[in-house]
């Protein structure tokens, strides 16, 4: 497919001209008119390419995000719910080019949506963070394009929910999970910067399907999300953050990787200086290397990952250090 070419020579070669349009077919095979706004390459150490996306601007929004929507339905009506009437939102769009490696996911570019909404609704997770698309970009790569399909695939802290979107309409995954923690009734929230209820509602908007509150300082929950759900691979992006979080995620992690049923592969990506400063993050680190998931059994791989974006307007570059961590 010529786009698919196309967009893959653009990230391989890192030229964007200005403001670069062309049409792609969406999920229910409509041709959609995109103008390509920036375009986010993953390298490892070596320059070796792990992944990529553009991030575009439709010329129409009515784009079909799942082949379950009703096509006849305007978009602007299905997005006229709570979320919109309470909080200020924006919509950003990602396409995934194409591989050749995953036959039966029928083909072609994939053109996903992600409304984002205020921090008064999402806090932290209002929005889509750099590392959220790295780790998108890396699902949506050869090598965990082919692995996950028919797979079930959990994300922590999946906020406006890209990497989980990704799993389940890129690389075809047989059942995904998107979870994070939100107010709801009952709750007990302290002095912790919790997203308010809707967020949750904006969640299964982006996704599809309904995600779970899950609290990883509740370790009876976690569980039971381990159990129900029975994950093959763990996702996180940004996910390390405060400090009072650090023990809650590793027990956490520890729980969905060595319970009954439990994931073998985790995979996250985290920021690095000098893009972004996570306070938590040298501690997670220490403790990971020291062994502290599965008691010293579990073999972690860690290495650090550079995301070139690069403006089609501008021409200009922005360097994001990440790190990544997987089992």
């Amino acid at each position: 497919m010529f786009i698919s070419l196309l967009a893959t020579y653009l990230s391989l070669s890192s030229i964007l001209v200005g403001s670069f349009a062309f049409s792609i077919s969406n999920n229910s095979n409509n041709n959609v008119n995109v103008a390509l706004v920036q375009s986010y390459t993953l390298y490892d150490k070596e320059r070796h390419i792990l992944g990529c996306c553009h991030e575009v601007r439709p010329s129409t929004t009515k784009i079909d995000d799942d082949d379950d929507d009703d096509d006849d339905d305007d978009d602007d009506d299905d997005d006229d719910d709570e979320v919109e009437m309470f909080y200020a939102t924006t919509k950003r769009y990602f396409m995934f080019p194409s591989t050749t490696i995953n036959s039966g996911d029928g083909g072609g570019d994939k053109l996903l949506r992600i409304r984002q909404t205020s921090f008064g609704c999402g806090r932290l997770g209002a929005t889509v963070w750099p590392s959220a698309i790295a780790l998108a970009s890396l699902l949506a790569g050869n090598k965990y394009r082919s692995y996950i399909q028919g797979k079930r695939v959990l994300e922590l802290g999946s906020g406006c929910g890209l990497p989980t979107l990704t799993a389940k309409v890129v690389c075809s995954a047989k059942q995904v999970l998107a979870t994070d923690y939100w107010e709801s009734e009952g709750l007990v929230v302290g002095n912790r910067l919790v997203p308010k209820d809707l967020f949750g509602v904006n969640l299964a908007f982006n996704i599809g399907c309904e995600p779970r509150n899950l609290d990883w300082h509740d370790e009876l929950s976690v569980f039971e999300a381990s159990t129900d759900f029975k994950p093959d691979l763990i996702v996180g992006s940004d996910i390390v953050y405060y400090p009072d979080d650090t023990e809650p995620l590793l027990q956490t992690l520890d729980i969905l990787l060595k319970n009954g049923g439990g994931a073998k592969n985790m995979l996250l990506i985290l920021p690095l200086p000098p893009t972004a400063e996570r306070e938590a993050l040298p501690e997670f680190r220490q403790r990971l290397e020291a062994g502290v998931l599965g008691n010293g059994e579990k073999d972690i791989l860690i290495d650090e990952l550079k995301m070139v974006v690069r403006s089609a307007s501008t021409d200009e570059e922005e360097i994001h250090n990440l790190l990544r961590i997987r089992m």
